[in-house]
């Protein structure tokens, strides 16, 4: 998964000449979340004289790392998968910085998954970061309420799934995963369990997402786990990831938004900046498809038909939620997911809650950090950060409503949390949108990942990460990978760098000396 070349000479020749213009890089990367900070890093390390811009303080986008009043948090519950194996662990090896962060993947229980179904109350099945073992089968059965006539079918669908090849897989781009899992007789639990996946995995319904990412990713997660997450708060490896610019030659600027990608005659010339301009025949970035095209770069630099496309391009679901911040320890697993059959959301459901409904149930999704790593909280305290799903609108109209119930959710499930909060945070989409991606479409910007894993924009469908513009690429969650979030992001920034890293040596072997 690594990759495989290294040219410790490529920035040299023009490049060299280019850098006795003030400013003047090889690749300008706009954006240090997980996808920009690891193609970066990768580009640096590979020779390009590189720069790292972002708007905020410090790397890591969505899955920043936040420190405050003796805490270290994110935004939102946030781990990731799979746990063994990942892009994550390839990355830090490519670039020697393995050392830099520790990648916390507990063979302990760590996770809490509760699940009301027909006996009317939440039953609890313990999950580790690690690979399940077969003993964990017959939890699973009990968990999900199953009769042993259900084992049957149940087992041909687990089968099935982890033997296909990746041709087969593939072969599933078009059609929903709710429409290949009707191709087995399965008990309502079981479709309810898929469905709680796709929202936490994907922040998409089961009948839009599209079977071959799903079934891709369920199949990294059994072979290597899930729920891993990083010693000194998630957003830890983004920032070793940028850290690795500077090691390699290339320059981190923060606090440096971006206002402009220059384009002239068809291809990119650099970035305008707050804070000046920087020279570079190659731009990536990983501020969202839809922003780049329609912002920062201008409609008027594509083709009608290509923004168009763009325009019409579905974005995930957000997460809102409330950060409780606790004066004494109450959680005893640092994961918690709570799901019923009718909290889990799939596009009938979204579009009901969109005209208004409140449901009575509501998914929810709990990560306490300092579980993982004590050191991110004051001895004796824990955050928990709670979330629940809702529309990625940036400007929510209705956030007190979800905010009570959610409330009401969390003393539901954990009674004997409410004597020890503190304070509480309240987070919407609107939070999530000025942090990390511009609001430049109706209804899009507070998104949890980026563009949807539906149908129509995954496998041979995802949007090329290769810009209609000679120079400029799109790297992240939008184009170029797959996977769960962040994963999906640093999956991306590999393959993007590779593209680019390729290109680059045509380009310098083509042209004139």
């Amino acid at each position: 998964m690594m990759i495989a070349f290294r040219s410790g000479g490529m920035a040299q020749g023009k490049a060299a000449e280019g850098r006795r213009v003030a400013e003047q890089y090889d690749a300008i990367v706009v954006g240090a979340g997980f996808g920009g900070a690891a193609s970066a890093a990768l580009l640096a390390r590979n020779g390009l004289k590189t720069l790292l811009l972002d708007k905020n303080a410090q790397p890591g986008g969505k899955a920043v790392t936040i420190a405050k009043e003796g805490f270290r948090y994110e935004l939102w519950p946030i781990v990731g998968g799979p746990s063994l194996n990942s892009q994550f662990a390839a990355v830090l090896e490519e670039i020697d910085m393995a050392d830099e962060v520790e990648l916390l993947t507990p063979g302990t229980p760590i996770s809490s998954l509760l699940y009301k179904g027909r006996s009317g109350k939440y039953e609890q099945l313990i999950g580790t970061a690690r690979p399940r073992e077969q003993a964990d089968a017959a939890g699973l059965i009990t968990w999900l309420q199953l009769d042993p006539a259900d084992l049957p079918e149940l087992t041909r669908l687990l089968h099935e799934m982890s033997t296909l090849t990746p041709q087969e897989i593939d072969a599933l781009d078009d059609i929903t995963l709710a429409e290949f899992l009707s191709r087995y007789r399965l008990p309502e639990s079981v479709h309810s369990f898929f469905g709680m996946q796709c929202n936490i995995l994907f922040v998409a319904p089961i009948d839009l997402v599209a079977a071959s990412e799903a079934i891709k990713t369920f199949n990294d997660f059994g072979a290597g786990g899930a729920m891993r997450y990083s010693a000194g708060g998630y957003g830890r490896v983004a920032e070793v990831f940028a850290q690795a610019v500077q090691k390699y030659g290339g320059d981190l600027r923060l606090r440096t938004g971006v206002t402009r990608i220059a384009v002239e005659e068809g291809a990119v010339t650099g970035v305008v900046t707050e804070e000046g301009s920087f020279a570079a025949p190659i731009v990536l970035s990983n501020a969202g498809l839809q922003p780049t095209v329609l912002k920062l770069v201008g409609e008027e630099h594509f083709d009608r038909s290509y923004v168009n496309y763009i325009r019409g391009l579905l974005p995930s679901w957000g997460l809102m939620g409330i950060r409780y911040f606790l004066s004494e320890p109450v959680f005893e697993y640092p994961v918690s997911i709570a799901f019923s059959d009718e909290s889990y959301w799939d596009a009938e459901r979204f579009r009901r809650i969109k005209a208004g409904e409140t449901p009575d149930e509501l998914l929810v999704f709990n990560v306490v950090p300092s579980l993982y790593d004590p050191s991110l909280a004051p001895e004796g305290k824990q955050c928990a950060l709670v979330a629940t799903l809702c529309s990625p609108d940036p400007e929510p109209a209705d956030s007190e409503v979800w905010w009570s119930k959610l409330d009401e959710m969390v003393d539901r499930l954990w009674p004997e949390m409410r004597p020890h909060v503190e304070r509480e945070e309240r987070y919407s989409t609107a939070h999530v949108s000025s942090l990390s991606r511009d609001h430049v479409l109706p209804g899009q910007g507070g998104e949890c990942i980026g563009l949807a894993q539906v149908v129509g924009q995954c496998g041979r469908h995802k949007p090329s990460a290769r810009a209609p513009i000679r120079g400029l690429y799109y790297v992240g969650c939008d184009a170029g990978g797959y996977g769960c979030g962040t994963h999906q992001a640093v999956d991306s920034g590999v393959e993007v760098a590779r593209m680019v890293l390729r290109d680059y040596r045509i380009t310098q072997g083509m042209s004139s000396p």
